[in-house]
């Protein structure tokens, strides 16, 4: 009797210890963090350019979050301007981050904004622990320079609005909802229309990714976008010149990186400029890479800066799908 009472009880100490671990995906290696339920803990903070709505809104905002059931910890430097551009300096927006990553409390950490910054920070920071210690890390923009490290890592992140881009007004604004959703884990999938510029198939991968200028600045860095044989590559971008796009898809090319990748994915290219020089939109430039693609190439997906970004976890192993009728992605 006592035997089986041991067992039993090493039994329940084994799966107790496997539910709190972190999650893996053992044939691919990918860790997830654990999806948030009402009453827990986030992060919220600044490693990029600094807060510059008033209080009044900022307050609003982060109340915003604590509506959705979860609690709030702000970082201590969020609401300086003590570094010209900057909150704080470098080394202590890292070492802030660092501790919110260290904090075993926190599930998620959620970024106030982008703007630029985050790349000036990495060397204060080690990012193992979540490996062991996994936690959501929210943001695109800027923050593509992180979630592409987590990429590198195996450990899925989500790329998806920050508070600047929620709506106080608009109870079913897609930002709000769409990165409410993704911490939860009610996202599930999303469609698109059909797209004259999109190549048909249908590929498992790991989806990866961003920002089209923050991923081109780290090529040729310890932090470049590792393409493996399994890569689905998501880009997206705003406000930048035809010839700066041309110039990123040129790097894809002749670094053998449009080559390797398994498929490709477009999202939202805003306010793109030079396209009356050019001759052609920015979509057109783009399909002049991908028309020849042997890949599933989806068109559409609306993410990234624009007035529709819905939140995408990034370093998840998806299906993707492309036919005439559109696209759909599976996470």
């Amino acid at each position: 009797m006592k035997r089986i009472i041991i067992c039993v009880i090493a039994l329940a100490i084994a799966a107790c210890l496997q539910a709190t671990g972190p999650k893996v995906n053992k044939v691919k290696g990918i860790v997830r963090p654990d999806y948030l339920c009402k009453g827990d803990s986030v992060g919220i903070m600044t490693v990029s350019s600094p807060v510059e709505s008033s209080r009044g809104k900022a307050d609003s905002l982060i109340a915003l979050v604590e509506s959705w059931g979860l609690k709030v910890r702000l970082g201590e430097n969020l609401f300086k301007r003590e570094a010209g551009a900057f909150t704080v300096s470098d080394k202590e927006r890292g070492e802030e981050l660092q501790r919110m990553i260290d904090n075993d409390n926190l599930k998620a950490i959620i970024f106030y904004r982008g703007g630029y910054g985050a790349i000036r920070t990495l060397d204060y920071v080690d990012f193992t622990r979540l490996k062991k210690h996994p936690k959501w890390i929210v943001g695109f923009s800027d923050l593509t320079t992180y979630l592409s490290i987590f990429c590198n890592m195996k450990l899925e992140s989500i790329h998806g609005g920050m508070l600047t881009s929620y709506s106080l007004t608009n109870p079913d604004d897609i930002d709000t909802k769409s990165a409410r959703a993704a911490l939860f884990g009610e996202i599930k999938s999303y469609t698109t229309e059909p797209n004259p510029y999109n190549r048909c198939g249908s590929v498992e991968g790991v989806i990866a990714g961003g920002n089209m200028t923050l991923l081109s600045i780290a090529m040729g860095t310890p932090d470049d976008l590792k393409i493996r044989d399994n890569t689905i590559l998501f880009i997206e971008e705003v406000d930048e010149s035809m010839s700066t796009v041309d110039r990123f898809m040129q790097q894809l090319l002749r670094s053998g990186k449009l080559d390797k990748i398994k498929g490709l994915i477009i999202g939202n290219f805003t306010r793109p400029k030079e396209e009356d020089y050019w001759g052609e939109s920015v979509y057109d430039l783009l399909n002049s890479y991908t028309k020849e693609m042997k890949i599933p190439v989806l068109y559409g997906l609306k993410s990234g800066h624009g007035k529709i970004n819905h939140s995408i976890y990034m370093g998840r192993y998806i299906k993707l799908t492309v036919t005439p009728e559109g696209g759909e992605i599976v996470f």
